[in-house]
């Protein structure tokens, strides 16, 4: 069908060994009691004389916990795991102590490479099956790394593979695939809430769309029905994504390509062979256009102390320009096993300060580089990464009225990461009693994910302050309501009431309960 065509060549590539030298109790909101709406809708704002405001702060580094990791759903740096799906065991020599067990092969990336990631690249090798069903024994399999991932609240950047540069590349067809697709499907579905994004892979050495077989990855036909199919099994709201904007191109479907992003897998700032997120590169408008709303994921190569890979990358990729083009580019997450002996060890130890940060047009968190006094303190440049990546969400001031037995709020919302969120979610109101318990919560309307940054750094766009994002509700009082609570912003996975699958403000001043920003405090009185 799509076999034998020898004069189709995507991309060049290199050859490339795999070498590694990756909170609160669940709350459930009912919406009960209030109306909301998100933007400039039809809500009486809270502005007469019993208004209370609140203003609200950044993370400062003095702060309790101000130099932790904010943990929040997919988005930041993430690990890298590789499985046979078979019997869990490794493709590759060097990570042998690696465990069938996912969450103490978590433990071991955490030690190895430092803390700081929720994510982790997860890689399932079906060699064995490339021209069979997959059997059910490697499905318990796969089940059984996603529990190890959830034991551990880490989400995977997915990636179903044959070929694994090591072994004869499988003799896989269209047909094959697509009922590969059709047997995960219900098992990715089942784990979504471990899953930050399904990438394309299947084709080729690493899924990385280049040296099958039969050179599906170059026939439009071909990458079509594989993409059609995929993006159809999709858990809701979730994307994939592919290497090349070439490949995307193929892709005859335009009702799938609002959830097909991209993956960089050779991150050097254009300066290796293979890099072709670059201004120079002639699709450079294609990465701008598809990474401003979809997901992106990267890594740089690995380096010299790493593997004996010809290409690998032993030359120190510098923070900043770093932070520039991932923020061009509206990155989510980013490697930190990829060129850990060189790089990483030097973005660790490095400080950037904020008039460089300010220099580079890249956005400045509120009090990120100041203490609470108000000193300049640098922040080393993996922190800044770190941080950064992805969406930030910081509360900048609430607002809200007690009124008639109601409680009308709004709050202004700053997104200060490098990109916009990409997962739906709802935005809720709610109130807390004094125990935590949710008495009264509302859906607000708002999509959080016009929620903008800073325009981009490399390109000729805004690059000011981002864009305050007000959310306005109305609250119903419970009968007989009396006393102390507390007037809460909550952004919920939609189908999984988990604490740690809300996303938390970057505010030193807002207080975490339950999964719940308590952007204020209300007295009621009978």
């Amino acid at each position: 069908m799509f076999a034998g065509a020898d004069d189709v060549r995507g991309p060049e590539v290199p050859s490339r060994r795999r070498v590694l030298a990756v909170g609160a109790a669940a709350v459930v909101l009912p919406v009960v009691g209030g109306v909301g709406v998100g933007g400039g809708a039809a809500v009486a704002a809270p502005r007469g004389a019993g208004t209370v405001a609140k203003k609200h702060r950044g993370i400062r580094p003095d702060d309790p916990q101000g130099r932790a990791p904010l943990a929040n759903p997919r988005r930041g740096f993430r690990y890298e795991m590789s499985y046979n799906a078979s019997d869990l065991s490794s493709p590759w020599g060097n990570e042998q102590d690696h465990s069938p067990d996912s969450a103490a092969t978590l433990d071991l990336l955490e030690r190895e490479y430092g803390p700081g990631a929720d994510l982790t690249q997860l890689y399932f090798y079906l060699w064995e099956y490339a021209t069979t069903d997959i059997p059910q024994s490697a499905l318990d399999n796969i089940e059984k790394v996603f529990a190890g991932l959830r034991s551990k609240k880490y989400a995977a950047v997915l990636r179903f593979v044959y070929d694994d540069g090591v072994r004869e590349n499988r003799r896989y067809t269209v047909q094959g695939i697509q009922r590969h697709i059709a047997q995960l499907a219900p098992l990715v579905e089942r784990n979504r809430d471990v899953v930050a994004v399904w990438q394309a892979g299947f084709l080729g050495a690493w899924g990385e769309w280049h040296g099958s077989y039969y050179q599906h990855e170059n026939y439009p036909e071909a990458v079509t029905a594989i993409m059609t199919s995929l993006v159809e099994a999709l858990p809701a709201g979730l994307h994939t994504q592919v290497r090349y904007a070439e490949k995307r191109n193929m892709i005859q479907n335009e009702a799938i390509l609002d959830r097909v992003g991209f993956h960089n897998d050779y991150m050097t700032l254009g300066e290796g062979q293979w890099d072709y997120f670059v201004p120079s590169n002639p699709q450079w408008q294609t990465y701008l256009d598809v990474t401003a709303d979809r997901m992106t994921d990267g890594e740089m190569p690995w380096d010299k102390g790493q593997s004996a890979d010809p290409y690998a990358w032993s030359k120190v990729i510098p923070g900043v320009p770093a932070a520039r083009r991932l923020q061009t580019l509206r990155f989510d997450s980013l490697s930190i096993v990829h060129n850990a002996t060189v790089t990483v060890p030097a973005w660790r130890t490095t400080d950037v300060t904020e008039q460089e940060i300010r220099d580079a047009l890249l956005p400045v968190s509120d009090g990120y580089f100041r203490d609470r006094a108000g000193r300049a303190v640098p922040r080393t440049q993996f922190e800044y990464l770190r941080d950064h990546l992805g969406y930030r969400v910081e509360v900048r001031e609430a607002r809200y009225e007690v009124s008639g037995g109601r409680i009308a709020a709004e709050v202004d919302v700053v997104n200060r990461g490098f990109a916009p969120p990409k997962h739906p979610r709802p935005v809720r109101l709610v109130l807390l009693d004094a125990d935590g318990r949710a008495v009264a919560s509302a859906d607000t309307g708002a999509d959080w994910r016009d929620w903008r940054p800073q325009g981009r750094a490399e390109t000729t766009e805004d690059h000011g302050e981002p864009p305050v994002a007000t959310v306005r509700g109305t609250l119903t009082l419970p009968e007989n309501a009396s006393g102390a609570y507390r007037l809460g912003l909550h952004l919920p996975d939609p189908d999984f009431p988990a604490a740690h699958l809300a996303v938390r403000c970057a505010n030193a001043s807002v207080e975490w309960v339950a999964g719940v920003n308590v952007v204020g405090s209300v007295r009621v009185s009978r």
